[in-house]
């Protein structure tokens, strides 16, 4: 019979590559999106489930992570896990209280607490290598390290949700498994997220100079793998997902190697030149053009590194693919998807 799970956020970029995983490994799948009726929503899903020939494991149903009684009626029946990966990524608002933060924590906590109401124990949920940070420089970071730079609502807004998350499922008896993602690339988004932004950025020329920052990347088809390993395996706790970190100039050496059209940057820049670029950036941004960079983000971009420690889930199985291979793919999606 085959495993029955819950997975929320099922059509976000991580939510669509979790359903094909857990689809090809043989699950039953219940994906929640915010409108089922929203074909936006549901289209991609469906041909994903009818191209592996899982259609008749693949269940769709809405639900607000900002609601907490639509969450009974997702969890009717009988199941053997949770996926919470639904989240807000969204790193700038003129709000970021009512926008980022708020709907973060309720978001996650919601899905949580019907899963113990359920009797589901199991649960993996997604936060992301914002929760870790990145101190001390240099040193690749751990699962015991914690975000400390809260210059965008973003992060804070990640480590406040994990926290709460690790305290309600202390509360509720739930076996909690958490995997954090670094810049996750790859196929299968419908709309940019911030991160396949930066790569489409980097081809049309947004970036004409690069920040002397690291950049650690992992394929979203690795990241899916994370998650049923986790589900899966003997572990507890958090687990690092990211393959490998790169100077952003050396990210867009590789971008222009595969996409030789692509208008990378030229040079790495000193910290000057990008405030000064900021100023730029602002200016025009007066005039309706959307933001490449703001002073939050510079700031954060400023405090530690993104190298990271990912032996705990490589010790469970987990072989990622080449970051070449992931920016191919990425940019391949980009040119045949482009929004």
């Amino acid at each position: 019979m085959s495993p029955r799970v819950i997975l929320t956020g099922a059509n976000g970029h991580v939510g669509t590559a979790l359903t094909r995983e857990l689809l090809e490994h043989g699950y039953f799948v219940r994906g929640t999106v915010r409108d089922v009726n929203d074909a936006s929503k549901t289209e991609h899903l469906l041909k994903h489930a009818a191209e592996l020939g899982a259609s008749d494991r693949l269940e769709l149903v809405s639900a607000d992570l900002m609601d907490a009684d639509c969450w009974a009626a997702v969890f009717e029946g009988e199941w053997d896990g949770l996926f919470q990966t639904a989240a807000v990524y969204q790193t700038e608002s003129k709000n970021p209280e009512k926008e980022i933060v708020e709907p973060s924590i309720i978001g996650t906590l919601n899905p949580l607490r019907a899963a113990a109401a359920a009797g589901v124990k199991r649960v993996v949920y997604t936060s992301s290598v914002a929760a870790i940070g990145g101190l001390p420089v240099g040193r690749p970071k751990t699962e015991a390290d914690w975000q400390t730079n809260f210059s965008l609502p973003y992060t804070y807004a990640k480590v406040e949700s994990e926290k709460r998350a690790w305290a309600l499922a202390e509360e509720l008896g739930l076996d909690l498994r958490v995997i954090n993602p670094s810049m996750v690339l790859g196929p299968y988004f419908e709309r940019h997220t911030p991160s396949t932004e930066v790569i489409e950025n980097m081809m049309k020329g947004a970036y004409p100079a690069a920040p002397k920052i690291t950049f650690g990347i992992v394929d979203v088809r690795d990241v899916a793998s994370a998650h049923r390993i986790a589900l899966e395996a003997d572990t507890e706790g958090r687990h690092i997902t990211s393959t490998e970190t790169l100077m952003m100039m050396e990210v867009g050496r590789r971008v222009k190697a595969i996409e030789p059209k692509a208008k990378t940057p030229k040079f790495t820049a000193p910290w000057i030149v990008i405030y000064l670029n900021l100023g730029v950036d602002w200016f025009f941004g007066l005039f309706g053009k959307k933001r490449t960079i703001t002073l939050p983000l510079v700031r954060n971009m400023r405090t530690g590194d993104s190298y990271m420690d990912n032996s705990k889930l490589r010790g469970l199985g987990w072989n990622p693919r080449p970051i070449d291979e992931t920016l191919a793919d990425t940019i391949t999606w980009i040119k045949t998807n482009g929004d």
